[in-house]
């Protein structure tokens, strides 16, 4: 199959070579990214992601990150050639987080390196990666309070930050001085110029080896092939209007939900994605930049409507059209806060395409993931006297169910799927001020289905920090993940301050709180949505779950219908089927 679709090239075999080279050559800047940086963000959770553009500022390689860097990177490499049009040389370093100008969110800070060979243009290596504070009015740079953008952090347009190779030190140091992690910042800001650096080498190496013309024939070959294939499978789907629609519980100023709405239409080999009837921008940080939106479609067809080992380019982007009404909570104006929109929203918009795509591809889409359960603790670590930011990454939820396989456990939110890594709970102890009281499945947190979904961990730890400061920021207390063809929904997100001690109180999804040395956090993160109905599912995967307390015996009774006896917990196989027998029939 891929050989004959690899026929259409004028070289199937180089382009094949090429282009894994490309990918290879992606991967090695991620291990330089973990390997130079010293945050463990960057380090341990892999919150970056690194891609590769040609000389037309078309994204054409990226494996190694978060989905929800996607495509959006590409549009930051597009604002600097805009910018700095006819002043681009060998030498050059560039850096952008201007949501506006397409960046995600200001944490999200984009390295772009252009690669010359034989004086001329010929690639840009691009690692974008969240920092642990970019300024705003709380440590971390999410802020629930914010109401415009200039609340969140220093707003960095298309800027020249190395010349001839060597960095220009005033214009880092106007970035470096309004961070709270001055230090840590300008450290990892120079392991994502090494990690494009390590992209230089190689492509250098790659085009001595084929040479310019060969190289870019193939590329165009690659971007070719990626859209050939997008628009195969978007054409084997039944023409027609596909609609979804999902909500946030909140922007953190009203508890008013906030609909995002789509309209997929398949028409031939090509698909529209419409978002009109989508609330408007509203006061919170949870709208979302046009690239981001934009991103969040792409991650959708990629997960569903084709395979994995479809290029990641800009050609499979092609037949894919998208439209957000300007001034709606996908597409704001101007200075609308958006930090938290590459999780909530993105999740949001994620669920919202897939649930239109189930109407057309009810094999291939999920049910619901979890959102994100925050947060960011902040403050001085009392044994080194030194500011901290610590994101909650641990207490993951869980994924949903689709055809053949349940949802796994402990992955995430929906927009990361799996990208995202759970630090070490030791590493994580040393690195921050605090001690993990336990990290465990939560029974039941899962949704019932055919195919249920993945569990959440229940997460508590013990701060002895004498003055945190506790940001949430995230999504899923009112709307739990969605299940899909019978399957049940999962667990709602919930947290908490001093759970069964005194002064206990639960969080909302969105506020800052000052702690005190000795309060505990607990998160109960969702398990993902189930799909198909649970009445249908391997009564002797009932028992393992049962056995392995990912669900309850009283689930398996009443949910499931399966009825287990004895320590082992034995099928009774007849009265199974008698009970399924007689709720199918009520």
């Amino acid at each position: 199959m891929k050989r004959k679709e690899f026929e259409g090239a004028r070289d199937p075999i180089t382009l094949s070579v090429i282009y894994n080279r490309l990918l290879t050559i992606n991967a090695e800047m991620g291990i330089t990214m973990i390997n130079t940086s010293i945050s463990p963000i960057f380090a341990e959770v892999h919150d970056f992601s690194c891609a590769i553009c040609d000389w037309d500022n078309r994204i054409v390689a990226q494996i190694d990150g978060v989905p929800s860097h996607t495509a959006s990177a590409m549009e930051a490499v597009k604002a600097v050639a805009r910018e700095f049009q006819g002043d681009i040389h060998p030498g050059d370093v560039f850096v952008l987080n201007d949501p506006y100008l397409g960046g995600t969110h200001l944490p999200d800070v984009t390295i772009m390196k252009p690669i010359f060979y034989e004086g001329q243009l010929q690639f840009i290596g691009i690692n974008r990666a969240h920092h642990g504070d970019v300024g705003g009015l709380e440590p971390g740079s999410y802020a629930p309070g914010a109401r415009e953008l200039f609340h969140e952090g220093i707003r960095i347009p298309p800027l020249r930050i190395y010349r001839d190779e060597r960095p220009i030190m005033d214009v880092i140091n106007m970035i470096r001085i309004n961070t709270r992690l001055p230090d840590a910042l300008w450290v990892d800001m120079k392991a994502q110029v090494a990690s494009c650096r390590v992209a230089e080498k190689r492509i250098l190496e790659l085009l001595a080896k084929y040479g310019v013309q060969r190289t870019r024939q193939t590329i165009e070959d690659i971007h070719r092939y990626a859209e050939r294939r997008m628009r195969l499978e978007i054409g084997r789907l039944a023409d027609g209007v596909y609609e979804g629609e999902t909500c946030l519980d909140s922007d953190g100023f009203t508890d008013t939900p906030i609909r995002i709405r789509v309209a997929i239409a398949i028409r031939g080999e090509e698909a529209w994605v419409d978002f009109a009837g989508t609330d408007p921008q509203v006061t919170g940080f949870v709208n979302s930049p046009l690239a981001n939106t934009a991103t969040c479609v792409y991650v959708a067809f990629l997960t569903t409507v084709t395979t994995p080992d479809i290029p990641h380019n800009e050609g499979v982007y092609r037949p894919i059209h998208i439209s957000a009404p300007e001034g709606s909570v996908v597409n704001p104006r101007f200075p609308a806060p958006v930090a938290s929109c590459t999780l909530d929203t993105a999740c949001a918009i994620l669920e919202a395409c897939w649930q239109a795509l189930a109407k057309v591809l009810p094999e291939r889409v999920p049910a619901g993931w979890n959102r994100w359960n925050g947060p960011t603790i902040t403050g001085v670590d009392p044994r080194k006297g030194s500011f901290y930011v610590m994101f909650g990454f641990n207490g993951f939820g869980g994924a949903g169910g689709m055809p053949g396989m349940d949802g796994r456990h402990y992955i995430g939110d929906g927009i990361d799927l799996g990208g995202l890594i759970a630090p070490n709970i030791e590493t994580n102890e040393s690195d921050y001020p605090h001690v993990t009281e336990f990290n465990e499945f939560t029974a039941d947190s899962c949704g019932a289905g055919q195919f249920r979904g993945g569990c959440g961990a229940r997460y508590r730890i013990r701060l002895y920090d004498p003055s945190p400061n506790l940001v949430m920021f995230g999504d899923g207390k009112m709307h739990p993940p969605y299940g899909l063809f019978g399957g049940k929904p999962g667990s709602c997100n919930r947290a908490f301050i001093n759970q069964g001690r005194a002064g206990e109180r639960e969080l909302k999804a969105k506020e800052a709180v000052r702690l005190k040395e000795g309060d505990t956090y607990t998160s109960y993160p969702s398990g993902g949505g189930g799909w198909g109905d649970p009445l249908e599912r391997d009564p002797e995967a009932v028992r393992r779950d049962a056995r392995g307390e990912i669900i309850s015996l009283d689930s398996a009774l009443q949910v499931y219908g399966v009825v287990l006896e004895g320590e082992e917990l034995a099928v009774n196989e007849q009265r199974t089927a008698a009970l399924r027998k007689s709720r199918r029939g009520g």
